[in-house]
């Protein structure tokens, strides 16, 4: 019980207990120490940013296209390296080639992702070479250091995919397991604490997002796997396992629960029992991994007692809801069972696998692809062209300035530079609280004069630390990576003169890209809320046009459709709240608008928990005419309300109305999260088409003129 507590409460520790394959942070000690032991530290430097760079660049679920990602990347990233060694004594021709060649590596994106990760690596490399450069030294050496060191990362690779076939899937599987664990723990919580329901949203709507980005990454490379013929047992075990996360998933949507005090005060153990089992599977759920599940001992929970428990009188309308999660609770369970089950064939059907995105060598359609991307309203153009002004202007700075170690301000531009305002500005603030939580570690190692001895070391330590956090808390990322940096530096004889320099040049590296994102195009969330929101109606209307064919026909030739805009409704709820997340992390931002648009999202998780209900209960679900005519007016509703969403894109406007509305909505999906537990398939649809015109009221300004 202990250790599993242990586990949940922090995932991270898992990596370690597990040994999770981390094959840039392997590559980069074994390369590392060595070298450094032989007193060759310039050159294991160089060997440990070579690896480093290699596993930005490795992308890749399928092996054959893994191998031909590291054919293109060994000669980039000798080429690139070539070319600083060339042009660095020149600033003139540095600044032009740097600005041609950034640009052309950043648009690589265009034609693959993963020939964009490539290019974004070998910009990195390119950084990497600067800081290496030494006048007076053979312009062959630091290049052939660093992609020796690409090929050092390349050979553990193999040996990774020779004897841990799969893993990365199965890394991504156990974080998504986890991340169920943490959701249902918290849907949990109503039984044991009072809750606020706008923070239990917030908190549930995070993990649901997490849920969303492991479910589409690990169903993306499984898909591709399948596609290219890499299909094996283990391989459909880690889908299956994947299809029963989902269902898991969509349970818990279903599960939200406030008790109430009738219930606390006369049902007290009741409750109790339900937090007691609830908790014995969320942390079972933390253990799971596709290696482990056989071995694993399923609590054993008696759901046949908790149903006959005898509620006291007074509270049996309260109790619905409690059985309601009992039965969700249950089916959370048997699908739980499910997991132990041999791996059976899964067919996957063909309409929904994606193929692999495969550049294709003809020159005309490369050109043309570039071409119809150079333009200001593409994504790509835009964060192309900020990356290769920040890179140019860094350059320049630095070069005017003659800046100490001033080649940290590109690397710190290049790795907080993202695609729009938001998602910058978060990653400055993580990138300024790292640095200087790190410099203050790196001022205590220098006063208590840490030896040579240790700092290989602390260097690896606190590079495999970067690569265990960098995905996860980039802050923590930084903070290592600025121990690393020191050690590097102090093996070399100038960790004494680091400090100041480290700090100057990520205040300018973070400051010089966001000054480019402001100018080109920012992309403020709550410009673009209004369309995210008519995108998310469209998908339920989508959804309800299909149900009511399905229920009309009950052909199963429908059921894959309807199946398909469900998804695609929990998509796009998602992206909603990820909006309002975004708009948080804007540096200039109003509360109540951040209100307005967490009114929004909290309005149309509503909807999607009662189409979820519905979903799930469409085979229940008999056809008349009072059905078919509220299901009618929930689609016309929505029509209505993406019409006028379409018409009033400006956000203020937007945004002014509901604000008019906004005590009334509140008390509207307050009532509906009360009552969706105790009401029947045919008063959902109802409550359904009741919340919609709610909605479509608070915003049709032209009713209320």
């Amino acid at each position: 019980m202990i250790q599993s507590n242990i586990l949940l409460r922090y995932p991270s520790l898992r990596t370690f207990f597990n040994l999770r394959t981390n094959i840039a942070a392997l590559s980069f000690v074994s390369c590392s120490i060595p070298l450094f032991l032989m007193g060759h530290v310039t050159m294991g430097i160089a060997f440990s940013l070579g690896s480093i760079s290699c596993g930005f660049a490795d992308t890749s679920s399928v092996t054959k296209y893994r191998i031909y990602d590291f054919l293109i990347a060994l000669p980039l990233f000798f080429c690139i390296s070539l070319g600083i060694e060339v042009v660095f004594p020149h600033s003139l021709l540095f600044v032009g080639s740097l600005a041609i060649v950034s640009f052309a590596l950043f648009m690589l994106a265009v034609l693959t992702p993963r020939l964009g990760a490539i290019g974004f690596a070998a910009i990195l490399l390119a950084i990497y070479a600067m800081l290496l450069h030494l006048d007076g030294r053979s312009v062959w050496l630091v290049p052939l250091w660093l992609t020796g060191g690409a090929m050092w990362y390349i050979f553990w690779q193999v040996l990774a995919i020779f004897f841990l076939p799969n893993q990365e899937s199965k890394d991504i599987l156990s974080d998504l397991y986890q991340v169920l664990a943490k959701k249902l723990m918290l849907h949990d919580q109503g039984f044991v604490l009072a809750t606020d329901k706008n923070q239990l949203f917030i908190k549930s709507a995070q993990f649901r997002s997490q849920i969303a980005t492991l479910s589409h990454t690990l169903e993306y490379r499984i898909h591709q796997q399948f596609c290219c013929g890499e299909d094996n047992a283990k391989l459909q075990d880690i889908y299956r396992f994947l299809k029963i996360a989902e269902r898991i998933n969509e349970q818990t949507r279903l599960m939200y629960f406030t008790s109430t005090p009738l219930l606390k005060q006369y049902n007290p153990q009741w409750l109790e029992n339900i937090h007691y089992a609830n908790q014995q599977i969320s942390q079972y759920l933390a253990q799971v991994s596709v290696n482990n599940v056989h071995h694993l001992t399923l609590p054993e929970i008696d759901f046949k007692t908790l149903r006959q428990y005898q509620v006291a009188e007074e509270a049996q309308d309260e109790a619905i809801t409690a059985h309601s999660f009992i039965n969700k609770l249950d089916i959370i369970y048997l699908l739980l069972q499910e997991l132990k089950n041999k791996a059976t064939t899964i067919a996957i059907t063909p309409q929904i696998v994606s193929k692999p995105i495969v550049l294709t060598w003809k020159w005309q359609d490369i050109v043309s692809k570039l071409v119809s991307q150079m333009t200001l309203k593409s994504s790509y153009f835009r964060h192309a062209l900020r990356g290769t002004l920040s890179l140019t202007t860094g350059l320049i700075v630095v070069r005017s300035l003659n800046l100490d170690f001033g080649f940290w301000t590109l690397m710190t531009s290049l790795l907080i530079l993202r695609p729009n305002l938001s998602m910058t500005w978060t990653r400055l603030l993580q990138r300024l609280t790292g640095t200087v939580c790190g410099l203050i570690m790196v001022g205590g190692l220098l006063h208590f004069q840490v030896s040579t001895d240790i700092l290989p070391f602390v260097f690896c330590i606190a590079a495999v630390l970067f690569f265990h956090t960098s995905a996860r808390h980039y802050g923590f990322a930084v903070f290592f990576v600025t121990l690393f940096v020191f050690a590097g530096f102090s093996l070399n004889g100038q960790g004494d003169n680091i400090m100041l320099p480290r700090l100057d040049n990520t205040v300018l590296g973070v400051f010089i890209p966001l000054i480019f994102v402001f100018i080109l195009t920012p992309g403020w969330q709550k410009k673009s809320f209004p369309t995210q929101l008519s995108t998310t109606i469209k998908g339920y209307t989508d959804y309800l046009i299909s149900f009511h064919l399905y229920l009309a026909n009950k052909d199963p030739q429908h059921i894959e459709k309807l199946q398909r805009h469900f998804q695609d409704c929990v998509v796009y709820d998602t992206n909603l709240f990820d909006h309002w997340m975004g708009y948080l992390g804007e540096p200039q931002r109003n509360s109540q608008t951040s209100e307005h648009i967490l009114l929004c999202s909290r309005s149309s998780n509503i909807i999607l928990r009662i189409l979820t209900q519905l979903n799930e209960n469409k085979d229940k679900i008999t056809l008349n005419n009072q059905i078919e005519a509220e299901i009618k007016s929930a689609t016309h509703s929505l029509i209505q309300l993406q019409q006028l969403l379409q018409q009033t894109l400006n956000h203020t406007e937007l945004f002014k109305h509901i604000s008019k509305q906004e005590q009334l909505i509140y008390q509207s999906f307050t009532y509906i999260e009360d009552e969706i537990y105790r009401l029947d398939n045919n008063q959902l649809i109802t409550l359904l088409a009741k919340e919609i015109t709610l909605f479509l009221n608070a915003i049709d300004h032209q009713a209320q003129k």
